[in-house]
């Protein structure tokens, strides 16, 4: 499932460069996984299709709207 959402990165995540220049800004994150341990342990986790970015837990994006795509759009 695709969604868009605001991403706010936390001070918990150790994210590169590349990363924290998103801050702020409506991204596309498709749904991955629940996480199986650390701090975000029983959340959602996210990541950017195509990108080298990793995986997002849920907290760190804001207003997570689902994006319904149509035949023929992706």
């Amino acid at each position: 499932m695709f969604y868009e959402a605001i991403f706010q990165p936390s001070e918990q995540m150790n994210y590169n460069t590349e990363v924290k220049r998103l801050a702020g800004k409506k991204i596309a994150v498709q749904e991955g996984w629940i996480i199986q341990d650390g701090p975000f342990k029983g959340q959602n986790c996210f990541y950017i299709p195509n990108s080298t970015v990793g995986w997002i837990p849920l907290c760190d994006l804001y207003t997570t709207q689902k994006v319904i795509a149509h035949k023929g759009i992706l």
